[in-house]
């Protein structure tokens, strides 16, 4: 801006020199001058420099205005960036609220489900069959699972009179007690635990997990491929027996 106001003020001081040396020629030869006298010149171009230099600083505010405009967009680029991101982040809280829902409608559905069970689970353990049936029941069973370890192992199961008497009682009021205890046994040599040793025997427990909770079938390792089945009943109470008799299976 300073360039162009040096070259306006350039061109009429050429033309004031000129004017100079045309009033320097003879008489007959100057000729009268055309247009602005020199004061008028030197006033104009005082006007100009003035409204130049009032254009100059009206730039200058302009640029300074310009400069902050251009400050205050970025400070919105930034905070348009940020509400994308927060938008970003608030579909996803939908979505999330959306699974939540859909979780806690399948609890709801679980805890019903899993209501009726032990509803059926309490039908079932105030049905007690008679003693006699469940007597027979448990006698010929056991039969049948000693002859079927037998030829499947090679393992001859015994279970003595107290066993049966344990599992008569407990079957009586639980009739799927037998088919968990069945399952128990079928994976003897995972669900195993030696308890005590003596002179005589090994005594060993297999851990029988059923619908009405913890039991436990105990047995001892004979000679041979021999085991003979005890006792049998829930965990906390076949222990506190057997400690209170002293271990003693006679």
């Amino acid at each position: 801006m300073e360039k162009g106001f040096k070259d306006i003020e350039e061109y009429f001081l050429q033309a004031e020199k000129e004017i100079r040396k045309s009033s320097s020629l003879p008489p007959k030869k100057r000729r009268a001058p055309k247009g602005e006298s020199r004061e008028e010149l030197i006033t104009r171009i005082k006007n100009l420099s003035e409204k130049l230099k009032g254009k100059d600083r009206k730039i200058k505010e302009l640029f300074k205005e310009i400069a902050v405009l251009q400050e205050k967009l970025e400070g919105y680029k930034k905070r348009e960036k940020e509400i994308k991101r927060k938008e970003e982040e608030l579909k996803q809280i939908d979505q999330f609220k959306e699974r939540i829902k859909d979780l806690q409608s399948e609890v709801a559905r679980l805890k019903g489900e899993l209501k009726e069970k032990e509803t059926q689970i309490e039908n079932l353990k105030a049905q007690e069959v008679p003693k006699a049936k469940v007597e027979l029941f448990i006698e010929v069973a056991l039969n049948s699972v000693s002859e079927l370890a037998a030829g499947k192992s090679k393992v001859k199961v015994l279970f003595s009179k107290r066993f049966r008497k344990d599992m008569v009682k407990e079957v009586a009021t639980r009739p799927f007690l037998f088919n968990s205890f069945i399952s128990a046994l079928e994976r003897i040599d995972s669900t195993s635990k030696l308890l005590k040793r003596d002179g005589k025997h090994d005594v060993y427990r297999i851990r029988v997990t059923s619908p009405y909770g913890e039991y436990r079938a105990i047995y001892l390792k004979l000679e041979g491929n021999t085991v003979k089945f005890v006792r049998f009943g829930q965990r906390d109470s076949i222990y506190q027996e057997l400690d209170a008799c002293g271990w003693s299976f006679s």
